[in-house]
């Protein structure tokens, strides 16, 4: 857990502020632990981040682990578009794949 949640989250974390940031502009806080996330991100999109929250049961946690991961996507897309970065769906595919590896045991 605690990978997930402090390592982990403090990556989607950051890719949530830049995401807003391309929205509402770079001059404003989100808060501590983004307490100001449902200010300023879209109802569809706080609740996938709210989604990204799990309890403690095995499954819980690998939907958490994919919330994230489809959360992660959908504003780093945007994120790069705003910034005319290319966004690398390669990397992004292997990731996938490792963690399908090691939620199978295949790892």
């Amino acid at each position: 857990m605690h990978m997930l949640y402090d390592v982990i989250r403090r990556e989607l974390h950051d890719m949530i502020n830049y995401y807003i940031g391309t929205q509402h502009g770079f001059n404003l806080s989100t808060g501590k632990a983004g307490k100001c996330f449902k200010k300023y991100l879209p109802a569809e999109l706080y609740a996938q981040y709210c989604a990204t929250c799990s309890g403690s049961d095995y499954a819980d946690i690998w939907a958490s682990i994919d919330a994230m991961c489809n959360l992660f996507h959908t504003l780093a897309v945007t994120v790069a578009a705003h910034f005319d970065f290319t966004y690398r769906q390669e990397e992004e595919d292997g990731i996938r794949e490792y963690l399908r590896m090691v939620k199978s045991n295949e790892y």
